[in-house]
Order: structure tokens, then C-alpha cells, then sequence
């Protein structure tokens, strides 16, 4: 039986209303002559059934066909899912204070192949450090925290080696500037659950070394936002998860939103998905308390356009405020004046796009992707996320971006060493190269994917071969890589580290040493090279 359109459901509803109208009104002729109680179970179901009718109506007289600009979106991502086999796809957008798109594809696990919904909850990754940076300034605006301030005021246990750590600010911490280095091992496999883990976390830093003193280099540090996260607990009084909850996402109506886990309905959750020559179910998702903070914001597109829309009112959404207009003075304003470094102001990174200023933060774990990109001169937003690691979140979220402001969006190109390594796998080297070759001849097919114009497109996929343990695919596509590119010294020295991977000494040793050869300035090369001659 075929659907029936929400416009047929309009015409049909002022009939529906007429008919249970006359039918309830005889049940109530009907009641008055016999007794109520022999006609009470009919009539409430008929006044049901009148009340469904008319919530039904009004949906129906309420649904609105997608604009011009929503089919555009549809259509180019749809076809993006499919060419480039990402697992699932969710992505919204806003203009003003309307959400103007809201798009779900793909599913929520490859093996159970549940369709995928708009409010499917997400892990987000580091687009939580945003929600760090508003409760911050939720806490300047009270007094009870300056950014300026030495983080030891605030937590007086913390050490690091040296003496350098007590001269690491607040503002240091949020803008990546606090020589503070970044988590090395985040037990997705081993969480910690309890409220105390956090603060045990913060203990457990005393040994580290600091990376440089604070202020005079930069280094994207997710441990530093992990140490604040126990700042907005020591001040507010409460975990910072509970904090968040009460101050921003109660406030916003993300009532499906929350940095724990456990707390996500099974209905709505995701499965990660890692590539593996195809899209595989990561046998982990990415929580642990311990790095709430830095990555474990849990999440739909829907609810995020809630926090999209505050944030480009400058802290309001609807009646309600999370920030005062001028803190955005501070949250957007570039805080970094370091050369070469990215414009950060307080976690947010300050960008353009097509000559318009952009502000934005993505976000990357086990089986995940996402992003946030606002452009307030054009007050419009995008959010994004992805159960799959190759998605390119970045990329993505500039061609939807594209589409609101009325201009074509790019191809999405893929690194061609992915599917070569698919191939590679499933038929051996000789059809991959084959493979290799038909596309690269073929005018249609090359233009989905980078080539020798992005040196990654054959190095990206190698290294994420080896992390999977598949070595012997890995040197077959690294030596494929050195026959297209003979005076490399990244093609050289990517073989070498695959070589080292498994134990063969010389051939690394050989292979590195051509690297350093055509590029002696290759400090990851260096290292390696050191690390293989202290070996017995």
C-alpha cells in the first residue's frame, strides 16, 4: 500500500472530524437515554479517538515540504554516503533562529543495519572542549574564576616536573598554549566510572614533563581540558558533568544530551566504525569519565542546533540565557599571538571560509567524527556527526556550508590508497594495481579521489593499515607507493617504519636511511632510526 502524502491527510481531516463529531454526538443521545455506565467504556473510546484525529491534523497541516536548498543538501550528501560507504551520516543546519535542514543516512551499525534518525545520539569527541569553554565563562561571569589566574589557585595539588607548571593559566589551558601534554592511552577499553576518577586523573599527572614553559609554544593538549574539567567541579561544587546538565543543556532543552554514557537510552545509541578495507564495528565506544571534558559529549544534530543558535545570539536561545552577550568578546577573539600558529580564542578556532570570518571546533575519536562551524556575519550554522573514522567531517560541513550560501559544493575526494588497499586485500597486488591504473585513466572516476597532488593518498591509508595489524598489506601498498614515488623520502621512510613494525631491522635501517638521505630534516625519521640502533 503506498503512502499517503501529508497534503491528502489534510484534505481528509475536516471529513474525519464531521464523521466522529456526529458519532460522538450520538453516543451521547445514546447516554442520556440508557444508563452512563453501560455506554462509558464507548464513549471515552471515541473521544480517543477524536483527540488522536485531531493531533494527527494538526501534524498533518504542519509538515511542509523541504525547500529547494534542503534538496540540494539531501541530494549531495546522499550521494557522498554511498560513493565514499560511510557507515552513517546525521547533519543539521540553522539560519537565524530556524532550523532550515535536518538529514539522517545510512545506519546505526553495519551487522544490524538499523536505519540511522536525526536523533540518534552521537559521541562527539573534542566539540565537548566547547561546552568546557561555556561553563568557564559561565564561572568569569559569576567571579568565581579569571582566566588569568594560575591554574594551582585553583588546584593546589597539581605538579608536573619542573617548575614551570605553576605559572600555567586558565587561558593557557583553553587555547592549547599551557605547554601541558596530550593523553597518550585513553582506556575506551578499561573506563572509570566514578565520580573521584577525574581528580585521581589529575594526581596521577605529577610525573609528567611539561613540553615547553606556558605561553611560549602551542601543542593541542586534551589533557589540559581534562585538568579544567576538575577546575569547573572545585568551584561550582559539583561534578562537571552535573554542572553542564544544570547550566547549559537544561537551559537549551538537550534533554536527550549528556557527557555520561551509561546515561544514553540503548534506542538511541551508534556503534563506532573503523576501516579496516571496509567499514567494521569498533569493539569499543569512546567513554571514560576520566576524559569527559576533552571528548565524551554524547549528542544528536538536533539538540546541537540548540546550542548552534545560542551561541550566534550571542548566549540566548529562546527566553533563555548561558552566557552574557560580551563574553563572546573573550570566547571569540584570537588569544594565540604565536607565528604560524592557528587563531584560537577561548577552545574555539577562528577560521574563514570563502572570505567569511568562521567559528568552529571538530572532533575525532575511536569510530567517530564530528563538528560545529558557525559564521555569524551570515548568522547560519552546520553540525555534524559521523559513526565512522574516515568521514571527513571538516570537508563535509564546508559543502553544506556552500549550499547556504548559494554556491556549489566540491567533490569530496578520497585518498585512492583506501580502496586500493580493499583491493588489495580481497584480490592481491596485481588486480589492485590494476585497479590502480583503469582509475587513474578513467576521467570520471579519478576526479572522487586524491593522487600524487596529495602525498596522504597512499601514506594515510598505509599507517592506518598498520594500526590494525595488518602489516603485510601495509608494506605491499608502502612498496607501491615507492615505485610511483622514487626520490620520496616519505615514501622511503613510511616503508622503513612498516619494516620496523615487524621486526626487520635492515631492511627499516636501509629504508630510513634513504629517507634522511633526500630529506635529513625529518625529525619522525630521526627518531625512528635512533630507537632501531638501540635495539639488541
Amino acid at each position: 500500500m503506498g503512502k499517503v502524502s501529508s497534503r491528502a491527510n489534510v484534505g481528509l481531516c475536516p471529513l474525519y472530524l464531521v464523521y466522529f463529531h456526529i458519532q460522538l454526538h450520538s453516543m451521547l443521545i445514546k447516554a442520556n437515554r440508557l444508563s452512563i455506565h453501560r455506554n462509558r467504556g464507548l464513549l471515552v473510546l471515541n473521544l480517543l479517538t477524536l483527540i488522536i484525529m485531531l493531533d494527527g491534523c494538526k501534524q498533518a497541516t504542519t509538515d511542509k515540504p523541504k525547500s529547494n536548498e534542503a534538496k540540494r543538501i539531501d541530494s549531495y550528501l546522499q550521494e557522498l554516503v554511498q560513493r565514499q560507504q560511510i557507515p552513517g551520516l546525521t547533519v543539521a543546519a540553522t539560519r537565524n533562529d530556524s532550523v532550515v535542514y535536518v538529514g539522517a543516512f545510512g545506519v546505526r551499525n553495519v551487522v544490524t543495519k538499523e536505519p540511522m534518525k536525526p536523533t540518534n545520539i552521537f559521541h562527539w569527541a573534542s566539540v565537548s572542549k566547547t561546552f568546557v569553554a561555556t561553563a568557564m565563562m559561565q564561572l568569569v561571569e559569576k567571579g568565581k574564576i579569571n582566566l588569568d589566574e594560575k591554574l594551582i589557585t585553583y588546584l593546589p595539588y597539581f605538579r608536573q616536573q619542573g617548575e614551570d607548571y605553576k605559572k600555567i593559566t586558565i587561558r593557557q589551558m583553553l587555547n592549547h598554549t599551557s605547554g601541558i601534554g596530550d593523553v597518550e592511552d585513553y582506556e575506551w577499553n578499561k573506563p572509570a566510572y566514578d565520580k573521584a576518577a577525574p581528580k585521581r586523573y589529575v594526581e596521577s599527572l605529577a610525573n609528567d614533563k611539561m613540553l615547553f614553559a606556558p605561553g611560549t609554544g602551542m601543542a593541542y593538549s586534551n589533557t589540559a581540558f581534562e585538568i579544567l574539567g576538575v577546575v569547573i567541579s572545585q568551584v561550582s561544587g559539583m561534578p562537571f558533568e552535573t554542572y553542564i546538565k544544570e547550566n547549559i543543556f537544561k537551559l537549551l532543552e538537550m534533554n536527550h544530551t549528556s557527557f555520561i554514557y551509561p546515561e544514553i537510552p540503548d534506542s538511541l545509541r551508534v556503534s563506532g566504525h573503523l576501516w579496516a578495507n571496509k567499514p567494521i564495528v569498533s569493539d569499543v565506544y569512546p567513554y571514560n569519565r576520566i576524559h569527559a571534558p576533552s571528548s565524551t559529549l554524547n549528542s544528536n544534530v538536533v539538540e546541537m542546533t540548540h546550542y548552534a543558535i545560542a551561541n550566534l545570539n550571542h548566549g540566548k536561545y529562546k527566553n533563555v540565557r548561558i552566557l552574557a552577550d560580551s563574553s563572546y568578546k573573550i570566547l571569540w577573539t584570537n588569544s594565540v599571538n604565536l607565528k604560524d600558529r592557528s587563531p584560537v580564542g577561548v577552545s574555539w578556532f577562528l577560521d574563514e571560509y570563502r572570505g567569511l570570518k568562521t567559528v568552529g571546533h571538530g572532533g575525532g575519536d575511536t569510530g567517530f567524527r564530528s563538528f560545529i562551524l558557525l559564521i555569524p556575519e551570515k548568522n547560519i550554522s552546520v553540525v555534524l556527526a559521523s559513526n565512522y573514522e574516515l568521514t571527513q567531517s571538516g570537508d563535509i560541513t564546508r559543502a553544506v556550508i556552500d549550499v547556504l550560501l548559494g554556491e556549489k559544493p566540491p567533490i569530496i575526494k578520497q585518498p585512492i590508497g583506501f580502496p586500493f588497499a580493499g583491493v588489495l586485500s580481497s584480490q592481491g597486488l596485481e588486480k589492485a594495481k590494476a585497479f590502480y591504473k583503469k582509475t587513474s585513466e578513467d576521467s570520471i572516476q579519478r576526479k572522487y579521489y586524491f593522487w600524487d597532488e596529495k602525498e596522504s593518498a597512499l601514506t594515510n591509508p598505509g599507517y592506518e593499515l598498520l594500526d590494525r595489524k595488518m602489516t603485510d598489506e601495509a608494506i605491499e601498498l608502502f612498496k607501491f607507493n615507492l615505485e610511483l614515488n622514487p626520490n620520496s623520502a616519505q615514501a622511503y621512510g613510511n616503508l622503513g617504519v612498516a619494516y620496523s613494525q615487524i621486526g626487520n631491522k635492515d631492511d627499516a635501517k636501509l629504508n630510513l636511511a634513504k629517507a634522511l638521505k633526500l630529506d635529513p630534516t625529518n625529525k619522525g625519521f630521526k627518531e625512528e632510526l635512533r630507537k632501531l640502533s638501540e635495539r639488541k
